[in-house]
């Protein structure tokens, strides 16, 4: 029985998870991750309740009942590396079974629904999951895994958004608005790709794995000129490939992914090409 004057325990839950609530509802209107220490950090402390699994369940249903949304969990980043088969197997079934302690919002609304509602999007958002869907159809018809060299390539022809780059300084030059602008130098545009393919990884969508079990890394300071930063660059770009992040596996099922490709392409998403897209994409894509 709690004491006079007190907060009834099941009272401190609620109060917690509504606080939960607002705070996940906040990190995914900046698009980033909903992470157990900021909730412990920016939520549980000071609240006088230690439950973090059960004002996790109360903040979920609150959200799915009130919003239609629902936090699920995001699978952990990849560790492995590759061309280390037995360690990565290891690797790869130990993570499974650790949480990843880090969350993001969903629709919880039945697909038929939610596909007549059109739900608001900020231009910033489409602007970031459509370069994002862009960057993973890349990586998902290439068996999953792609250089660093190349995708940085394959970003600078593209041209990244603006909402995607940090520098101020890149964006005023227009640096992300299309490749092979006048006035914009080839360091400009590789330092844009770099930006951009980092942002992706920050957020979820992209994981950076090494090739190699064993990677020298020179730390050999150098600030003479950018031709030297280049080359170190390069050297460090073919130790690494990148592959789908955790928040790249939840929004974007195999499936989807291959509609999507088919409608880049200007193909029709048949079983052929659904067949097609499986064999570059590694594994079997279930068709419905």
């Amino acid at each position: 029985m709690p004491r006079e004057g007190s907060e009834p325990p099941e009272n401190g839950i609620e109060r917690t998870a509504t606080d939960l609530a607002r705070y996940a509802l906040a990190c995914n209107a900046a698009g980033k991750p909903i992470r157990r220490e900021g909730i412990r950090d920016s939520v549980m402390a000071g609240s006088g309740v230690r439950n973090m699994k059960q004002v996790l369940d109360s903040a979920s249903q609150l959200l799915e009942q009130t919003l239609g949304l629902k936090m699920v969990a995001l699978p952990p980043h990849e560790k492995t590396l590759l061309g280390n088969d037995a360690q990565q197997t290891s690797t790869a079934s130990s993570a499974a079974s650790k949480s990843a302690n880090k969350w993001m919002l969903v629709s919880a609304l039945p697909d038929d629904v939610r596909s007549r509602l059109d739900p608001a999007q900020s231009s910033r958002n489409r602007a970031i999951t459509g370069f994002a869907a862009v960057v993973l159809s890349l990586i998902f018809v290439n068996n999953m895994s792609i250089p660093a060299e190349q995708l940085i390539l394959y970003v600078r022809k593209m041209g990244p958004p603006d909402c995607v780059l940090a520098s101020s300084t890149d964006a005023e030059h227009g640096v992300g608005r299309g490749a092979s602008s006048d006035g914009i130098t080839d360091a400009q545009m590789e330092s844009a790709a770099r930006e951009a393919i980092d942002y992706l990884a920050r957020v979820g969508f992209l994981d950076k794995v090494s090739v190699h079990a064993q990677i020298r890394m020179d730390s050999a300071v150098n600030t003479q000129a950018t031709h030297q930063q280049q080359q170190d660059d390069a050297a460090s770009d073919a130790a690494f490939e990148y592959t789908w992040g955790p928040q790249a596996k939840i929004r974007f099922a195999p499936l989807d992914m291959a509609r999507f490709v088919a409608a880049m392409t200007g193909e029709e998403c048949s079983t052929d090409f659904v067949k097609t897209i499986s064999r570059a994409y590694g594994r079997p894509i279930g068709s419905s």
